[in-house]
């Protein structure tokens, strides 16, 4: 089957910037025309009066909006404004509605290296210092299991009940889903550039010696990634993750820094060596290769033969967070649909909220399309999730994969 070729920005402005314009534009024109509907919160509270900008209805909060908000992200996760690159307009139309300046951070490049950030302050039952965090799947179970994640007063977050999609429903670390709420998912897959490495469509190129790409091809330091598609190249399941498998993955990576195949073991950065020429066969996550090959055209993404890692990002309340009320209402706001298809326009990821293709086949065709953000049923089967370890599997894995990045 041929693998569809699909179209890191830095702290800078960058071209993705002005090219998402576009797609914003239309949804801009279509929330103009028609206004977006809010589902009222069950429970009235002081209603925040608009000051121009957003056109969506806001939800009469049970929390008072407080003047400010912490959020912590990962890159490239939230849209621009069209007007204005330097700032985040789903950020600043929630400020016109709620009066709320929210100091939003692209500070997340690895879910370890974040966790070791936060888990003094919030061991100790102390404030982190953010009121949203953003961690996948995998990391936001362990929090919760330590108990280490606010609650959701859901009488805040009526469309985050209405617009959430069925398939994120019910996942047994949260099945009734009062402590997160996804933000975005998305696929590890191969990330490269075929006109160094000609065609690729299967895992096993990061572990066969070819003078074409020895000494270009980079990991990812995310465990789960790096282990999951190798076990995937090994005809390993890693929705059932065993110290055996790890034992193996881990090997075959090792033997592939040691045949002088990979150059190093990286975070996000690696979309600035795809861009350098530096590396030319990643592992990659989808959205970074779809908005760097804005500025590398050349580069590709490509769901491999043995198939792709799935994961989903999540917002988190962490315990004890100093705007809990305000973060529940700003995490609702992103789950209405208009609000979301401009998020979604802006970036290129698998949008959880129920209603957003529908807007864009109105708006932006093209989008609606996009087996990246809507990926087609027929793909379904190759989209797998790593399974969730216990506390000392997770343990023995990260101890084993830190001989990959060279730690161990």
């Amino acid at each position: 089957m041929d693998q569809p070729e699909v179209s890191l920005i830095d702290t800078e402005l960058s071209r993705r910037r002005f090219l998402a314009a576009g797609a914003l534009a239309g949804i801009s024109a279509f929330l103009a025309a028609c206004g977006a509907a809010v589902s009222p919160s069950p429970t009235a509270g002081p209603t925040p009066t608009p000051s121009g900008g957003p056109n969506v209805t806001p939800t009469p909060p049970r929390a008072t909006p407080s003047a400010e908000l912490n959020w912590a992200n990962w890159c490239c996760y939230m849209d621009v404004d069209p007007n204005d690159p330097t700032k985040w307009k789903t950020l600043e139309d929630f400020q016109a509605a709620y009066g709320t300046k929210v100091n939003y951070q692209e500070i997340i490049e690895g879910n370890d290296d974040f966790f070791g950030t936060i888990k003094d302050p919030l061991q100790a039952g102390l404030d982190p210092g953010w009121d949203i965090v953003v961690v996948t799947d995998w990391m936001a179970a362990r929090l919760i299991r330590l108990g280490w994640v606010e609650e959701f007063d859901q009488a805040n977050m009526p469309n985050f009940v209405a617009n959430v999609r069925e398939p994120y429903k019910g996942f047994d670390w949260d099945p009734d889903m009062r402590f997160h709420a996804p933000w975005q998912s998305g696929m590890t897959g191969i990330g490269y550039d075929p006109e160094v490495t000609g065609p690729i469509t299967s895992l096993a190129a990061f572990f066969t010696p070819d003078p074409r790409w020895n000494g270009k091809v980079e990991f990812l330091t995310e465990m789960r990634d790096a282990v999951g598609l190798t076990m995937l190249a090994l005809g390993l399941d890693p929705t059932k993750p065993t110290r055996e498998g790890c034992d193996q993955a881990v090997a075959a990576m090792l033997k592939a820094r040691a045949d002088g195949i990979v150059r190093d073991v990286k975070g996000q950065s690696y979309v600035e060596d795809l861009k350098l020429g530096d590396a030319a066969l990643v592992m990659a996550w989808s959205g970074d290769i779809v908005q760097t090959k804005l500025d590398k055209p050349t580069l590709e993404f490509v769901i491999p033969d043995e198939g792709v890692m799935f994961w989903t990002d999540n917002c988190l309340i962490p315990k004890g967070a100093a705007h809990k009320g305000t973060a529940e209402l700003m995490i609702d706001w992103c789950y209405v649909p208009e609000q979301q298809a401009q998020i979604e326009a802006g970036i290129s990821y698998i949008t959880p909220v129920e209603g957003v293709q529908e807007i864009f086949q109105a708006t932006a065709p093209e989008l609606a399309s996009d087996p990246l953000r809507f990926p087609p049923a027929d793909q379904a089967a190759r989209l797998i999730p790593f399974g969730i370890l216990s506390e000392e599997d997770a343990a023995y894995f990260d101890e084993q994969f830190a001989k990959v990045i060279g730690v161990g």
